[in-house]
C-alpha cells in the first residue's frame, strides 16, 4: 500500500494544460469530445474510451507517484495517432479517445507498451450509440470506483 494520500498529488491546470503533466486540461478535453462526437456521428464512425487510472500500490512516494504519471502522459503524447487525444481527468489517471473501435482500441494500448503497466487499471468503452452523457457516465463509473 502506498504511504501516501492521493490528495497529496498535484492535479490542477491553467485552462488548457494540466500543470504536472503538461496534458490537456479535462474542460479543453470536454470541447474536443463534443466535436468529435458530432464529426464520427455524420462519418458513421466508431469512437472508443480508454480510461487508464495508476494505482498508487508499490509507489514509495508523491513524487515517484507522479514521476509514474509523468511517464504515462509522455507515452501517450509520443504514441498516439492524430486525431486522437486524452487529459488527465483525476489525480491517478487520464481518459484517451481513439477514432477505432474496441478490437483495434486493444491493439493500440498493447501497441503503446505503457510505463508502469502492472500498476494501471485500464477500461476500454466504446460509444456505440450512446449520447455524450450516458456515455461520459458510464467511464465515470469505471474510471472512479
Amino acid at each position: 500500500m502506498a504511504d501516501f494520500d492521493l490528495r497529496d498529488v498535484e492535479f490542477q491546470s491553467d485552462g488548457s494544460a494540466d500543470s504536472l503533466t503538461a496534458s490537456m486540461s479535462p474542460a479543453l478535453f470536454q470541447e474536443n469530445l463534443k466535436r468529435e462526437i458530432a464529426t464520427a456521428t455524420r462519418e458513421a464512425r466508431e469512437l472508443t474510451m480508454v480510461a487508464l487510472a495508476l494505482t498508487p500500490h508499490g509507489f514509495a512516494s508523491v513524487a515517484a507517484f507522479q514521476e509514474a504519471l509523468i511517464e504515462v502522459a509522455f507515452t501517450l503524447q509520443h504514441g498516439l495517432r492524430g486525431g486522437d487525444f486524452f487529459a488527465r481527468i483525476s489525480d491517478s489517471g487520464f481518459w484517451v479517445l481513439l477514432r477505432t473501435d474496441e478490437s483495434s482500441a486493444s491493439a493500440v494500448i498493447d501497441r503503446l507498451d505503457l510505463p508502469h503497466h502492472d500498476n494501471l487499471i485500464i477500461h476500454i468503452v466504446v460509444r456505440k450509440y450512446s449520447g455524450l452523457s450516458e456515455w461520459i457516465e458510464r467511464i465515470d463509473q469505471l474510471h472512479f470506483s
